[in-house]
């Protein structure tokens, strides 16, 4: 263990651990002196005792706030390391969509795409969609909409539903709130990347991808990079689908015919 460290925090590092046998010591010989149960005799052994629970209590606070510690580095050290390498690994999909709804309270704007082939529909629908960290994902997006997020999804009419459930959580009754969340379609008969855009409050950026149930009988492992021309390629590629989306047209039908 580094007791002194360059940067000036040895105090930071050495005084809690002193600090519990020094408040053990004193307990003992307050405990010794003033004698708070009247043992007499024994009073010098009931010191003992109440001296090492204090160190107890001081030790395992100390344990508490060094797992902490390791907690808050391990997570500075992963974000160094999808900063430096190119490409890292999340996991399966369920995983994947657990570290995007965890990042929801720092993001400022998603950029999603859900677009699959009918062949790999039912395996997507078995694995990712009908799964719990799905359904958790969907509703949180609505709330943070509600504030400050801006989420967007390019779908197919597989998607559609979900999408319009979305949007209808989504909005406040409030134009630009609401307009927090949007989505488009897109037809489409080849096979297509899907892949999440995040971006966070911060101005850093990254993109997942890999999330496609095409292989047979393997499921995929879902990437994450947060190189800039990574990030780049997907946004273009986001882009140039989004400006090709149309919107739900019969859903706007169906409001304009409810207001006459």
């Amino acid at each position: 263990m580094r007791f002194f460290d360059r940067e000036g925090r040895s105090i930071a590092v050495w005084l809690p651990i002193v600090a519990g046998p020094v408040i053990a010591l004193v307990a003992f010989v307050v405990g010794y002196w003033i004698d708070p149960l009247s043992l007499k005799e024994t009073k010098a052994v009931a010191a003992f005792f109440f001296s090492v629970l204090v160190l107890m209590i001081g030790q395992w606070l100390v344990t508490v706030t060094e797992i902490q510690k390791t907690a808050s580095y391990s997570d500075r050290l992963y974000d160094a390391l999808k900063n430096y390498l190119h490409v890292t690994t999340i996991g399966s999909p369920e995983e994947a969509l657990r570290y995007v709804q965890g990042r929801l309270p720092i993001l400022r704007e998603v950029q999603n795409t859900r677009l699959n082939t009918p062949e790999e529909t039912e395996r997507s629908d078995e694995k990712l969609y009908a799964s719990g960290a799905f359904e958790a994902l969907l509703e949180d997006i609505p709330a943070y909409c509600r504030k400050e997020l801006i989420w967007k999804d390019l779908g197919d009419t597989h998607a559609l539903t979900v999408f319009r459930q979305l949007r209808a959580g989504s909005s406040t009754g409030a134009a630009t709130r609401g307009a927090r969340y949007k989505f488009k379609l897109l037809s489409h008969v080849e096979p297509q990347i899907n892949f999440i855009l995040l971006e966070y409050r911060d101005g850093a950026k990254e993109v997942l991808f890999n999330w496609d149930f095409r292989g047979m009988g393997q499921d995929p492992t879902v990437l994450v990079s947060r190189d800039r021309h990574i990030v780049e390629m997907f946004s273009i590629q986001f882009s140039m689908l989004w400006r090709r989306g149309t919107d739900d047209h019969d859903s706007q039908a169906t409001k304009s015919t409810s207001m006459k």
